[in-house]
């Protein structure tokens, strides 16, 4: 029965160079805290993970590359992890696109997937790419721990998922910077089952 299990560590990148701007599309690198909260975490671990999966974007893959060698562990990176593309609306503050767009971003807060900024992608693009991922996860490393450096809405759709929430709570789900999420699947004759082990742990 353990070998059924697939132990998944959802990583939220750290801080960015960019800062607190919305970040899809955007490559930036990791700031010097940035660094600073994934090594603190991450940086003295033992060989608590058998692979590492990450996000293409920068902010993400050079803390992965980085573990990853440190770890001699096998690297592999999914586009369907990109955190979603915020098309206008990227390389801005809130603050900025409230100026512009206020009542698009309040409905976006009240519920991310019933708004797309113009230009972005569809929440229900996103999702099913995000989803798919997540269901390889479980597949692909049965029997293993990874560990998946991603993005905070990449996060909290998994959670959303798993814990079958609706769209109007996904961000009511805190996503710190360099916290990881735990879950545990499970895949028998009976089909797939997730559950949450722990949530911003660092």
């Amino acid at each position: 029965m353990a070998n059924n299990f697939t132990h998944v560590g959802l990583l939220q990148h750290g801080a960015v160079e960019a800062g607190d701007v919305f970040c899809g599309e955007l490559d930036t690198p990791l700031s010097k805290a940035g660094w600073k909260q994934l090594k603190q975490a991450f940086g003295r671990s033992s060989a608590d993970w058998d692979a590492v999966v990450t996000s293409p974007r920068m902010q993400c893959a050079s803390f992965a590359e980085w573990f990853a060698q440190k770890q001699d562990l096998p690297l592999v990176r999914d586009e369907r992890l990109r955190e979603i593309h915020f098309g206008e609306w990227e390389g801005h503050n809130p603050q900025e696109v409230m100026a512009t767009h206020p009542e698009q971003l309040a409905e976006w807060w009240v519920n991310p997937a019933q708004v797309s900024p113009a230009g972005g992608e569809s929440f229900g693009d996103f999702r099913a790419r995000v989803l798919d991922a997540w269901t390889e996860l479980g597949r692909a490393y049965r029997g293993e721990r990874v560990l998946v450096v991603t993005h905070a809405l990449v996060i909290r759709t998994v959670l959303a998922h798993v814990l079958q929430m609706p769209d109007e709570r996904l961000l009511a789900l805190n996503i710190e910077y360099g916290a990881l999420t735990r879950l545990r699947v499970l895949r028998d004759r009976s089909g797939e089952w997730a559950s949450l082990l722990a949530h911003g742990c660092g």
